[in-house]
């Protein structure tokens, strides 16, 4: 009896163990490029991925550092990859130009594009007042195209502003050293270099000055998309959770980071460049996080057209974005 007790417990036992194997082999993966290196608004991602929301939505998610979002979404448009997080603009070039994906989800509706500069060193009252000083400004990318938009917006001409042409590297140190007034880039970096420094920012950010350009958020590849709705459905959900744990505790966030990737900077510095960021964002709290406009989609395609940034094509709004897969 005790013999057969015993083989009873072990059957069991074995049970247990096959059933516990085929839950983790049941996971699906998915491989997800960011839109750069690892940077702060970063630990949303690593937060979702340490505390267990990917694996609790049964996915094996690998994140993989991108190298700028124009790059991230021609990878993501080749199919190496399943599910991106970008810049939103980014996005909508490479669709325009034929590109396999589509945006699923928009959290930051507001582009972090801006000039800082420092309090007490320059002062920035409108457009106009960028005629007179030094701007110093990575030729290309989004940081070209922002300038590019900003002053047809504002019935400007390049050749009015004085862009000093600076690798991205090389601007926060002209601007500490004084050699450029103000930088053009995103503000939430920026400010909290500057912050760092026990000195405080001046800004004029590109979104209050007429320029509609979108910020973060997330996009599929087109094939994957189609055979793997569910799974995106839940990346998307379980990142929504990530960002509102990191939110919740930034300083947790920043210091989970530091022990898993890398953390370029101090903690503080993290912590103050996510407050900026969710500034311009929407919170995951809201109701409609994640969703976006028709509105908003037609205001940027118009706006990277008349730019010449955007094929004048017929494509419809549907082929650049949904709601369908944004939780509810």
């Amino acid at each position: 009896m005790i013999r057969g007790l015993a083989c009873a417990i072990f059957v069991g036992a074995l049970a247990v163990g096959v059933a516990i194997a085929n839950a983790a082999s049941a996971q699906t993966p998915v491989k997800v490029l960011l839109d750069w290196a690892w940077l702060p608004y970063h630990a949303a991602f690593i937060t979702a991925q340490e505390k267990g929301y990917y694996k609790e939505a049964g996915l094996d998610v690998t994140l993989e550092q991108g190298r700028g979002s124009a790059s991230t979404a021609l990878l993501l448009s080749q199919g190496g990859f399943d599910i991106a997080h970008l810049n939103v603009t980014n996005a909508a070039q490479m669709i325009g130009k034929g590109g396999a994906i589509k945006v699923v989800g928009l959290y930051q509706h507001k582009t972090a594009a801006a000039f800082i500069g420092i309090k007490g060193k320059v002062k920035l009252d409108g457009p106009q007042s960028l005629k007179s000083i030094k701007i110093g400004s990575t030729p290309g990318g989004s940081d070209g195209l922002s300038l590019k938009v900003f002053t047809a917006a504002n019935g400007m001409k390049m050749t009015d502003l004085n862009i000093v042409a600076l690798d991205a590297n090389a601007k926060t140190a002209a601007l500490f050293g004084g050699t450029i007034d103000v930088v053009s880039g995103d503000s939430p970096a920026y400010n909290s270099y500057v912050r760092a420094t026990n000195q405080e920012p001046v800004v004029l950010q590109l979104s209050d000055a007429g320029v509609p350009l979108l910020g973060f958020g997330f996009a599929a590849n087109n094939a994957y998309l189609a055979k793997n709705p569910e799974v995106v459905r839940k990346f998307i959900a379980a990142s929504k959770r990530g960002i509102a744990e990191a939110a919740r505790d930034l300083k947790a966030a920043c210091e989970l980071m530091q022990a898993k990737v890398h953390l370029s900077g101090t903690v503080e510095r993290c912590v103050d460049y996510n407050q900026g960021l969710l500034a311009l964002s929407t919170p995951p709290t809201d109701p409609s996080w994640g969703r976006q406009t028709d509105e908003e989609w037609k205001k940027l395609l118009d706006t990277l057209k008349s730019t010449g940034e955007l094929p004048g094509d017929d494509k419809p709004l549907t082929a650049y974005y949904t709601n369908e897969f944004v939780p509810k």
